[in-house]
């Protein structure tokens, strides 16, 4: 079952699931800090953690992260910030409202390839063109250009400033599998964290899990005979593949969770390699001319 191709298929999804997952975090984790010290409004704040770092991260792991696309929506983070800052001075307000349509329309670029739906684009832009009118009236500090230049390049060299220390619990969502690749994901159970109490040991044991061990797994009231396909370079995501075609995604604590209360269980605790091998060896002692065949 490891081998097959909807298997392999779907470990490439779930690859890239991950990946998106991680840069979303990693994206966010940039953007609050380079907007700490800037008199940036709450609302460009929401949308830029919570919505456009989302965007980054899709359209970083579809294209790369130094596709023309992927820098440009890089840019336009830069741009949306600049943009709802105070503009004390006419000729700022006239070089945003020159800029304002492109910008408006790359920001609905980026919300249609999340697959946001025109009706949520026209609310979050309305939010945003609100934000940005009330910047022309507003009397606080404005952000330096030079503030803004910094910030661009930085979002544009972002892989180059992330480590693995940056990354907290990794939140899976199953729309993310049909969006990554548009593939049909009816056949896939995303079973993610739940937050439920797991011992530390336990994790430990599903992180050391071996590919191709079968498994009796209890989901939702029924069982299901799994083998363990995969698990992702940072062990938070593993796949169970069933003899009827469907899969399993699980992230790590749940995992560690599900076998602590028993849900899913070893078949064969000395493994099946182990027990072919006793097997085929028991058969050339009981007849050793299939040696010979």
């Amino acid at each position: 079952l490891t081998e097959k191709q909807a298997t392999s298929r779907l470990v490439s999804v779930a690859q890239q699931v991950e990946q998106r997952e991680t840069l979303a975090i990693q994206y966010t984790i940039e953007l609050r800090t380079m907007l700490r010290d800037m008199p940036v409004r709450d609302e460009i704040r929401e949308f830029l953690f919570k919505t456009w770092a989302e965007v980054l991260a899709l359209s970083a792991v579809r294209d790369g992260p130094q596709h023309a696309d992927t820098i440009t929506f890089k840019r336009t983070a830069a741009d949306l910030v600049w943009a709802a800052s105070a503009k004390p001075h006419r000729s700022d307000r006239a070089l945003v409202i020159q800029s304002l349509p492109g910008l408006l329309q790359r920001l609905r670029q980026g919300l249609a390839l999340m697959g946001i739906a025109a009706a949520a684009q026209d609310a979050q832009i309305k939010v945003l063109t609100d934000t940005l009118a009330d910047a022309f009236l507003s009397k606080t500090a404005s952000i330096p250009q030079a503030h803004i230049e910094a910030m661009a390049k930085r979002l544009a060299n972002l892989e180059d400033f992330i480590g693995d220390a940056t990354l907290g619990d990794m939140p899976l969502n199953a729309d993310n599998i049909e969006m990554m690749l548009g593939i049909d994901a009816s056949s896939i159970h995303v079973i993610a964290d739940n937050g439920a109490p797991v011992d530390e040991a336990m994790v430990a044991w599903a992180q050391e899990l071996q590919r191709g061990t079968w498994f009796t797994l209890d989901h939702n009231g029924s069982s299901a005979q799994v083998q363990y396909a995969w698990q992702s370079q940072r062990k938070q995501l593993h796949l169970f593949a069933a003899t009827d075609g469907s899969s399993y995604l699980i992230q790590l604590r749940r995992l560690a969770a599900y076998l602590q209360s028993g849900l899913l269980v070893p078949q064969d605790e000395e493994g099946l390699t182990l027990r072919a091998t006793r097997d085929a060896l028991a058969k050339l002692d009981a007849n050793p001319e299939r040696l010979l065949d």
